[in-house]
């Protein structure tokens, strides 16, 4: 029986805002270079098992040819403190759903908890997750973020969905949790556990 929902949270229950996170860029770069920023933030989720900005600052000034300080980070982040951005259709209806039957929703994200947790204040979802799971401990697909994830439920009476199919599907169900690929454009289609309306995590219980 599954008694605990994880997810994803950009492009699973949420839209970042891009356009302020670009606007910040113009201002204190240039959007090529914002560009540039975002492909080494990948690269060092990828290379590093948990978030930190100093350590991302020191990452990337060694890969560019333009001054990056430390504070330059810190007020990037922060623009989508200002700007959440938007509810991806049908996750206030899910979430709301799932906490009225007892089902509790936790986020798993690689991005800090804080920050995640005012955003989701702001758009109105913070009262029916329970908890955030942030990337300062562990970055997803580290099977130690899934396990934080499941807090003191095991396994198979978890269950995820994201937008990621390597980070938020072939990950936990390495470890036993089912776990659903949201998928709205249809990019897997012969993948069985794909889903393209949130709505339909609501006919699962």
């Amino acid at each position: 029986m599954i008694r605990r929902v994880i997810w994803d949270l950009d492009n699973t229950l949420m839209k970042r805002d891009l356009k302020a996170e670009e606007s910040f860029f113009k201002e204190n770069i240039s959007v090529s270079q914002g560009l540039t920023l975002i492909s080494l933030l990948s690269e060092y989720e990828d290379r590093f098992s948990n978030f930190d900005v100093s350590m991302l600052a020191t990452f990337c000034q060694e890969k560019v040819d333009f001054q990056v300080p430390e504070a330059f980070f810190r007020k990037w982040f922060h623009v989508h403190l200002d700007y959440p951005g938007t509810v991806i259709d049908g996750a206030d209806e899910v979430l709301s759903y799932l906490y009225h039957l007892g089902i509790e929703n936790v986020v798993c994200t690689n991005d800090t908890s804080d920050i995640q947790r005012v955003r989701l204040k702001k758009v109105g979802l913070l009262p029916y997750i329970q908890e955030v799971y942030g990337g300062e401990y562990y970055f997803k697909p580290h099977e130690e973020a899934y396990i934080r994830a499941c807090g003191s439920y095991v396994p198979s009476e978890c269950m995820m969905v994201g937008d990621d199919f390597q980070k938020d599907v072939i990950g936990p169900r390495s470890l036993g949790i089912s776990a659903w690929h949201y998928d709205p454009n249809g990019r897997n289609p012969e993948y069985e556990y794909s889903i393209k309306s949130l709505r339909k995590v609501k006919e699962m219980f």
